[in-house]
């Protein structure tokens, strides 16, 4: 049996950097000479979750993929993502969906049901934007705010068995009503993936890709008291995942947003 537990509290440290490469918008064009911008990195004070709804059809999602990296590259483990594979460009064709999800189209139908452009995003479940290379200034701008919410869990995973069991706990003011997500992500699957030039490239390699919700897509309700609350979830393994690659996302939000993010691996690798 593996067992992997992460506690995070409210007021982690940022990693420094100072140079962020930043690319073409989803949607629009940006002349060469803006790719480079210069963002001040914030001191962490929460963790971020950005919700990349991406496709393998997008041509631009690669470059929005690469922003991603490289705001993880200047803040380090304080930077969640989840690529959600949705939206008119999500799938390959009509026959093969490929990496979307039907809880990824739920998000799509549920927030961009009328948007034609692709990849778009949500920073800590704030407006959508799909002008990737206002990504990091949006990160830095979550990060410098606070939060009550801590999380943590324990994750258990027995070889041989289709199931995981994960263990969390959650604190904050007492009082404050949100609700509690958990997800299944999967790094480092190679599929097929539209490029910018407009090939596709059947050796791409997808990071942190949305695979299953572990309580509902939309979580369940938490009303915190003075007591720790606890949480307790079993959850099917589909046969084809790489368990060393996953990992689970918990997450605390509100009708403001995500108030805390944590992911924790599922297996030792």
């Amino acid at each position: 049996m593996t067992t992997k537990h992460f506690n995070i509290l409210p007021f982690g440290k940022a990693w420094l950097g100072s140079l962020l490469l930043l690319l073409l918008a989803s949607c629009s064009d940006i002349a060469e000479d803006e790719r480079l911008i210069y963002v001040e990195p914030a001191k962490a004070a929460r963790n971020v979750l950005i919700e990349d709804f991406t496709g393998q059809r997008c041509v631009n999602c690669p470059k929005a993929a690469e922003a991603i990296h490289e705001i993880q590259d200047l803040y380090g483990e304080n930077i969640i993502a989840v690529a959600i594979h949705c939206g008119p460009f999500g799938g390959l064709s009509t026959k093969n969906n490929g990496l979307m999800t039907e809880s990824g189209k739920d998000y799509w139908k549920a927030w961009f049901e009328d948007t034609q452009g692709q990849p778009v995003a949500k920073i800590n479940r704030g407006a959508a934007t799909d002008d990737y290379k206002n990504w990091s200034s949006l990160v830095a701008e979550s990060l410098k705010q606070t939060t009550d919410v801590t999380i943590g869990a324990t994750v258990n995973y027995t070889p041989g068995v289709p199931f995981l069991t994960i263990n969390a706990t959650s604190r904050a003011n007492s009082g404050r009503k949100a609700k509690i997500q958990a997800w299944l992500t999967e790094d480092d699957i190679v599929a097929l993936q539209k490029m910018p030039d407009g090939s596709f490239n059947s050796n791409y390699v997808h990071q942190h890709v949305f695979r299953a919700t572990v309580n509902g897509p939309w979580g369940e309700e938490v009303v915190y008291g003075e007591e720790e609350q606890t949480f307790s979830w079993m959850t099917n393994l589909d046969s084809t995942w790489k368990l060393e690659n996953m990992h689970v996302v918990i997450f605390v939000y509100d009708d403001k947003g995500v108030e805390q993010v944590i992911q924790v691996p599922v297996m030792d690798n």
